[in-house]
């Protein structure tokens, strides 16, 4: 028996959310400054996204998109910290557009893997 035998929409959301955030977590590695704290976020959430998809546990499925909303809210947001200055550069006119247009991918694909953690949170498992 497969593990994708009796799933349902909470599961495959659970997984597009894994995939979404390891590539939030390649694409920051490309933003000009990162922070430590961000990456271990982005790592935790991968981690905590992937471990429900093959332990078939019922607290491990309703808390897993919970928690990994919080994380990936997080990670951007942190992210956030350390770019201020440079968003800053760009509006002003100082620096160029392309400085920052890696951030804006990364934080846009981690706030998309956070509204996904929201649906699959509310969606069941199984069948």
């Amino acid at each position: 028996m497969t593990i994708f035998a009796n799933k349902s929409g909470g599961f495959y959301l659970t997984a597009l959310a894994a995939i979404l955030t390891l590539v939030a977590l390649i694409t920051y590695n490309s933003v000009m400054y990162t922070l430590t704290l961000t990456t271990v976020l982005l790592v935790v959430a991968l981690v905590l996204e992937l471990v429900p998809l093959f332990l078939n546990n019922a607290i491990l499925t309703g808390v897993a998109p919970v928690v990994n909303t919080v994380l990936n809210g997080a990670a951007a947001m942190a992210s956030a910290s350390v770019m201020v200055n440079q968003i800053a550069y760009v509006i002003s006119g100082l620096d160029q557009m392309d400085t920052i247009v890696s951030y804006i991918v990364f934080a846009s694909v981690a706030i998309v893997a956070m509204l996904v953690n929201i649906v699959a949170a509310f969606l069941k498992w199984e069948k």
